[in-house]
């Protein structure tokens, strides 16, 4: 990925975050806290019609072994 291309992410992540205000504090809060073992993520999607999904996973400790190979793999990329 070039310089323009993550100026570009960079721009629409600012107007994502101009249109929903509470995003930036809640990434800088799990941030802070980082992941750990045990924490739970839940992810809530409704649509307008009613439809809705729900998806939740407590992290173990192999979870934290590939989070943390994945940021090698950034680092290191």
């Amino acid at each position: 990925m070039g310089l323009g291309d993550k100026w570009k992410m960079m721009q629409i992540f600012e107007a994502v975050c101009r249109n929903h205000p509470k995003l930036p504090p809640f990434i800088q809060g799990v941030g802070r806290k980082g992941v750990c073992e045990g924490m739970e993520i839940a992810v809530a999607v409704r649509y307008p019609d009613g439809t809705e999904y729900k998806a939740g996973i407590r992290v173990t400790e192999d979870d934290l072994q590939q989070y943390e190979k994945l940021k090698k793999l950034k680092k290191d990329g």
